[in-house]
């Protein structure tokens, strides 16, 4: 029972760590869409 309680805490923690690192790359792709789209404007 413990040991499927463990496994149980390690997958939500996982699952944590996945969509900060989610959120972290959708916020990189916006800001390299943003900056070129600064960039062709600015021609």
């Amino acid at each position: 029972m413990a040991e499927e309680e463990g496994r149980e805490e390690r997958k939500r923690k996982q699952r944590g760590k996945n969509l900060i690192l989610l959120a972290v790359l959708l916020a990189f792709v916006v800001l390299v869409y943003f900056v070129s789209i600064v960039r062709m404007g600015a021609n």
